[in-house]
């Protein structure tokens, strides 16, 4: 995110630039942003002056002006929107940058294999459940109103901006897609972050994509 008069419009602009970051140091997003920056021969750790913070106080700095730039998570990016941001730099992008095909999911749900195989029928009606909740989302405005009220949201625009971009980032691709693509993102996280952030594993083990549809 940055200012909407901000000459960042690429990963090559972050050079000499501060550079808020949510989270710390092994931060996937910005594991991933740095990975693509060194394929332009760019490191960021060294180029630009990279800060972290939790996502509230990397917001309210980009607000201030304390730095040129924040890496953050999407709600808090949603946020600066609605304020008159903009979105520099979309991470859908980075991903492509480093080999994946298209968005690849971030965010999941995680249970063990043995719970996998004891509830199959109770895992394949709560995603069923989610998928409609999302539909309910997508399809009817009026879902929205409670959300408005519990973010506090100022206006109906600030609740559209949340709106678009919950939908932009709920996953539409087959599993087999996101399971390929994250594979190809691991690698290169493993490269940069090293044994800090994924200890021995070099290669991201497939099994740990679970497919209702062909769980049996």
């Amino acid at each position: 995110m940055a200012p909407k008069d901000s000459p960042v419009h690429s990963v090559g602009d972050l050079a000499g630039r501060s550079i808020g970051v949510a989270g710390g140091p092994l931060d996937k997003s910005w594991l991933l942003l740095r990975a693509a920056a060194l394929g332009a021969g760019l490191d960021l750790a060294k180029q630009a002056r990279p800060s972290y913070g939790a996502p509230p106080l990397i917001g309210a700095k980009l607000v201030q002006g304390e730095t040129d730039t924040a890496l953050e998570f999407w709600n808090f990016a949603a946020d600066l929107e609605s304020r008159g941001f903009r979105r520099a730099i979309e991470m859908a992008d980075v991903e492509k940058a480093l080999g994946a095909s298209g968005p690849v999911a971030m965010i999941g749900y995680v249970f063990d294999e043995a719970f996998a195989a004891s509830h199959k029928d109770a895992l394949r009606r709560f995603f069923a459940v989610t998928a409609e909740a999302r539909k309910i989302l997508a399809e009817d405005p009026s879902a929205w109103t409670p959300i408005k009220a519990r973010l506090r949201l100022k206006d109906d625009a600030a609740l559209e901006v949340y709106r678009q971009r919950y939908l932009e980032g709920v996953p539409k691709r087959t599993i087999a897609e996101e399971a390929a693509d994250a594979r190809v993102l691991y690698r290169r996280l493993a490269e940069i972050g090293g044994e800090e952030l994924v200890g021995k594993a070099k290669e991201l083990d497939a099994a740990l994509f679970y497919d209702p549809a062909t769980s049996e």
